[in-house]
């Protein structure tokens, strides 16, 4: 059992580092705001910066969006990448005592893209929501609301 929860949360921590490293791209992806991996700038670039800008990144003008927004997304990924499984086929925990590492890492890798999958998701949705609330005119390749 202690191998199967060292698998779930190595998967967990794995998912929070990738997403709390993917979110600034992603937010540059949805809004087109500017803000891009951290060694290229980080949100350097954001339109948040821009003084001239008419309409500026909903995440990053608004901290409650954006903590909101972000952290929702990254403890779904995290809950759903250390979720329990409990259905008898988790052999992850066996494989690590008997030293079979490559059912470990497959284990991690499964979880990881579960909890990944769970992340992008409700950053896209959040970023839906802030973006129409806040009135912001550009959504993944979308230039104006259609309503």
């Amino acid at each position: 059992m202690v191998g199967s929860n060292l698998v779930r949360y190595q998967a967990g921590i794995l998912t929070v580092i990738v997403a709390l490293i993917a979110i600034t791209p992603l937010c540059g992806l949805l809004f087109d705001c500017g803000c891009t991996w951290p060694w290229s700038g980080l949100e350097s670039h954001c339109n948040i910066h821009d003084g001239q800008a008419v309409h500026q990144c909903p995440w990053c003008v608004s901290t409650i969006a954006g903590v909101l927004s972000v952290g929702l997304a990254v403890l779904v990924g995290f809950l759903l990448a250390v979720k329990s499984t409990n259905n008898g086929s988790d052999m992850r925990g066996s494989a690590l005592a008997n030293g079979h590492h490559e059912a470990a890492l497959s284990g991690i890798i499964k979880r990881f893209l579960v909890g990944m999958f769970g992340f992008v998701s409700v950053a896209v949705v959040t970023g839906w929501l802030s973006g129409v609330i806040q009135g912001y005119p550009y959504f993944v390749l979308i230039n104006e609301w259609p309503f």
